[in-house]
Formats: C-alpha cells, structure tokens, sequence
C-alpha cells in the first residue's frame, strides 16, 4: 500500500507529497496526522532548507477533508490544523507547488504557506458554505487578502480560476502545468544559496510581529536581528561580499 504523505529530500529542498490521486487528495484524519508529521519531520531536518508541497497527479494539489463524520466533528476540524505548516512553528520557507484542484482545506495548506506557484488551469475555492459547513480557518483568511476578496471567497463559495487567485494576490506565480514544481525548484534553490540563519530570522519576525503590538514588535525585531549578526553565517557573508565571492553559509 503506497503512502498517503511522501517525504524526501533532494539537494536541500524537502519534498511533501499528498499522495491520495484516487480521492482528488482529501485528507482523512490518519493522512492529516501523517501530513502533521511531514511537517515536523522538515522542521526538525537539518539537510532540509525549504519545503515543497505538492499533490500527487495533475488533477489535484488538495480538495480539504473527506466528507466524513469523523472529519467534520469539533474535534476532527480541531485536529485538521496539523496539515498547516505554521501550526508547527517553521521558520524554514515553504513553497506550495499546485496543480488542479486547490480547495477547502487545499486552499488552507497552501495559504499558510510563504510562496504559491500555480498551474494557468488551476481551479481555487473556500466552498464549504455551500454544504452548510463553516471553514475552521476564516479568521486567517484576512491576513493575507483584502476583507472584500476574502469574504467573497467565504460567503459565496464559488469556485475562482488561476488569473483571479493571482490577481487578488493569493498566488505569487501563474506557468503552465509542467513549469510548476520546476519553478517552485528555482525558488527553493534561490533560497538555500542565502544565508539560512537570514532566512529563518526574516521569516519569523514576519509572521510573529503581525500578533503583536509595536513595541513588542521592534523588541523582538533587535533580539532577532543581533542573534544573526553574531552568527558565524552573517561573518561569512560580509566577509565574501567584500572578498566578491559566494559565501560559504554553514547555518550557525
């Protein structure tokens, strides 16, 4: 029996894989927790520098959950926020690779994720409305788009094609079907050639400021910064900069 979630690493960039092409990539709650644990598996792999999370064929990146009682319970709904990556404090990037559908909890998944590159033909939605259900995640749905575009998602359920998701500013990047995990690749080794300490600070700063008030902000913004610049990897790169040369970042 093939695994639902499939994980690798190739050259410092982390792989996940939804692997349930015969149910468009649902999740149930055991492949929920197996996705949870990818998570935590990247999270904690020091040969890992960025994710990439993608669905199994050219049908689906990932519909949401199945429409079981088990899922749509409290608690099933509770438990689904482990297929997020921020739910398990990443400060690693992650990348969302989508092709086909990319729905409910989809669409979740790869809204918490930092870049998305989507297929030209790849269909968006938040539909759980129509079937009577709340989406657990409506309150994150405003950080990242304007309260107009995110309503209409939430409140109308409709379906929205690739050059909508892109031009409400949901999706970084639009290329034809077989360009996207290759562009999500170009993206990934841009970032692992970059000091990784820099990164991981620049991305926690970003997500852990927008909870808090200014001055807690700025005093986590200095302790950030003077955490890598004392780092062996911040040396290195002022040192080759001024050498005209690649540093050599050993993430320390």
């Amino acid at each position: 029996m093939n695994a639902a979630i499939i994980y690798e690493v190739k050259d410092r960039i982390a792989f996940i894989t939804i692997n349930l092409p015969q149910s468009l990539n649902a999740l149930n709650p055991k492949s929920a927790d197996e996705l949870g644990r990818a998570w935590e598996k990247f999270r904690d792999d020091e040969k890992a520098l960025v994710a990439i999370i993608t669905g199994s064929g050219k049908k689906s990146f990932c519909v949401g959950y199945e429409m079981s009682p088990e899922a749509l319970s409290k608690s099933g709904a509770m438990r689904s926020e482990v297929t997020v990556p921020t739910f398990h404090n990443i400060w690693k990037p992650t990348i969302a690779a989508i092709q086909g559908y990319c729905l409910a909890g989809g669409w979740w998944i790869a809204q918490e994720c930092d870049i998305r590159i989507a297929a030209t033909d790849a269909q968006f939605g938040i539909p759980q409305v129509k079937w009577g259900l709340m989406p657990a995640f409506s309150a994150s749905l405003g950080r990242g788009l304007m309260p107009g575009h995110a309503l209409e998602l939430l409140l109308v359920g409709d379906r929205v094609n690739a050059e909508k998701a892109y031009e409400i500013g949901f999706v970084n990047y639009l290329v034809p079907a077989d360009q996207v995990v290759p562009k999500a690749m170009e993206l990934a080794k841009k970032i692992c050639d970059n000091g990784p300490i820099a990164v991981r600070k620049a991305k926690e700063i970003f997500y852990r400021a927008r909870s808090l008030n200014e001055k807690d902000a700025d005093n986590l913004t200095w302790r950030l910064f003077e955490e890598n610049e004392t780092s062996e990897d911040c040396q290195e790169g002022v040192k080759a900069f001024n050498e005209k040369r690649k540093p050599k970042y050993k993430g320390r």
